[in-house]
């Protein structure tokens, strides 16, 4: 027997799509375009999964996708359809629900033609002076038949282990207005929520029944700007118009005999609206129904705020794990001890301000005594400045490798660089090539802090030739400049993390301490020299830590 259904397909940033089934199928969903249901999104297979008709049943089966399907919030590798399942693929939700049945219609929040009789009413009035949720008393007050009481506190009972047990937030929004239109019996349901901005107002999720089922939802823009800026919930009727919206495009462009809108409060905080209403409704709501949505807004929007609170706290710790592993790997991109080249002995450390960093230093070791020092400082800070890190070290090795000209070496970098950021970010690097056989070292500087040559009588050099840093124009040549050391002589290479950490007094460590420092302590083995000076420099910053990464290297000639 052929049967016709339809899926609501919810892919993050897009627009909802319903798509129609009818007959065996099998129909496969996944992100590759020739499938019969295209659900384009990274978390989602391209082969996803499938769903066949046996038995007059829809089933849907996990095509051993990457990331899984999901019915209801359970892994499944096959499972039978019913109406209003939820198909997790990814981060994606399809709702499957049969043709006729409830297809979760869209909705917008527009500018509408003017109500009848409008009822708004503060929030202060409706729940008292605690502002922790509806006055139940108040609701018994107005005189409420026994039967809407226990439909009331049946609702509320419903409500209680959504409060309890934490459900994805698409989910949850689902949940809510779920659960609103069963206790208050409406046609239609939608949540709104506040865009960042504040003003931007975007629903959620919705709910229709009986024969509005299918249509678009027009939430009147005037009436839940209303709700959130004077803390009102407010009650229409198509009866007469309200003097305060005579001027306003309001309420909805259908023929809606009662509708609602209420804050989602908490607090001082409104995150947006929850809307019901009811189309030709032989009754219309009451002010008893509009205490009741009040106290399913606010209870929701504790909710809500919970399960983002809980959500972000995933998100950083996941993060926090994301850069831990960066960081690690990383740090194993760099020399992890000394390197003895006789006569040259070379040491260097990287200290990152934060997990990852973009300053590098590597040491080369080439085709017979060929060794190449070298160090380099990424513009920025985070993820973006320690990917570009990565790259840099995979391509200095690369072309250190196939050619020994240091100016050769310099501009294929830089031309490479250029390309991969656009002119967005910048690199400083400096190499130096030794022949230990022959003692010859040759250098270019793109733009760094110029190294110092510190000779054993304390007279020091600045290695400053070389040309523009990486990335700024693509064209840019460099020269190099050879010198010499002798025995006792050191080399030091440094980010600007060194020079510019600052003191609670706000001056910089700057050249001349450095200076200093490196004729006082010139006669320390590398690796003690490098600690040392990363440690004085710690000391010397305002709650000893420096503001940005430090990263030394030291040359030493015996």
């Amino acid at each position: 027997m052929s049967q016709t259904q339809s899926l609501l397909i919810r892919v993050p940033g897009r627009e909802h799509e319903l798509v129609h089934i009818e007959g065996d199928g099998p129909f496969l969903l996944g992100r590759a375009a020739e499938n019969k249901i295209v659900v384009n999104d990274s978390t989602v297979s391209k082969k996803h999964a499938e769903i066949v008709l046996r038995e007059d049943c829809y089933w849907i089966r996990d095509l051993m996708s990457k990331n899984g399907t999901k019915v209801n919030g359970a892994l499944i590798q096959e499972s039978r359809l019913k109406p209003g399942d939820q198909i997790g693929l990814g981060a994606c939700q399809i709702q499957f629900a049969p043709e006729g049945g409830d297809p979760g219609s869209s909705a917008r929040v527009a500018d509408t033609k003017a109500p009848g009789t409008v009822q708004a009413v503060p929030l202060a009035d409706l729940v008292g002076t605690s502002q922790s949720g509806t006055n139940i008393n108040a609701i018994a007050a107005t005189g409420t038949s026994p039967q809407r009481m226990a439909q009331f506190f049946q609702g509320m009972e419903r409500l209680g282990p959504a409060l309890l047990a934490h459900k994805p937030m698409g989910e949850l929004f689902q949940f809510i207005v779920d659960l609103t239109s069963d206790v208050l019996h409406s046609d239609r349901t939608v949540l709104v929520l506040r865009g960042e901005d504040g003003q931007e107002l975007i629903p959620k999720a919705t709910k229709q029944r009986g024969r509005t089922v299918g249509q678009e939802i027009i939430v009147s823009r005037s009436i839940a700007r209303r709700a959130i800026d004077d803390r009102t919930a407010i009650l229409t009727s198509d009866a007469q118009s309200d003097a305060r919206f005579k001027e306003q495009q309001s309420v909805i462009r259908q023929r809606i005999h009662s509708a609602m809108c209420v804050p989602l409060w908490h607090e001082d905080e409104v995150l947006g609206v929850l809307y019901v209403d009811n189309v030709a409704a032989p009754i219309p709501f009451e002010h008893t129904d509009l205490l009741i949505l009040t106290h399913i807004g606010h209870l929701a929007a504790v909710k809500i705020l919970e399960t983002k609170s809980f959500e972000e706290l995933q998100r950083r710790k996941q993060m926090e794990e994301e850069l831990k592993r960066a960081a690690n790997i990383q740090q194993s991109l760099l020399p992890t001890g000394p390197l003895h080249r006789p006569p040259y002995r070379v040491a260097g450390k990287n200290i990152p301000s934060s997990d990852v960093g973009g300053d590098y230093f590597d040491f080369i070791e080439g085709e017979g005594a060929l060794l190449t020092v070298c160090l380099g400082d990424v513009a920025g800070k985070g993820m973006p400045a320690a990917l570009l890190m990565t790259n840099l070290h995979a391509s200095v090795r690369a072309h250190v490798e196939s050619d020994g000209d240091l100016p050769t070496v310099m501009a294929r970098l830089n031309r490479s660089i250029h390309h991969a950021v656009r002119g967005e970010r910048f690199i400083t690097l400096v190499l130096i090539a030794i022949d230990c056989s022959t003692g010859e070292i040759r250098y270019v500087n793109a733009g760094h802090n110029p190294p110092f040559l510190v000779h054993a009588s304390g007279q020091t050099e600045k290695l400053s030739v070389g040309g523009l840093l990486l990335g700024m124009f693509p064209e840019a040549t460099y020269e190099s400049a050879a010198m010499r050391m002798v025995p006792e002589d050191i080399l030091v290479l440094y980010s600007d993390g060194v020079t510019e950490a600052r003191d609670d007094a706000d001056d910089e460590f700057g050249e001349e301490r450095l200076q200093a420092f490196l004729r006082k302590n010139r006669g320390l083995a590398p690796e003690l020299l490098v600690e040392s000076l990363i440690r004085t420099v710690h000391e010397f910053s305002s709650e000893g830590k420096p503001g940005d990464d430090v990263t030394v290297a030291v040359i030493r000639c015996d």
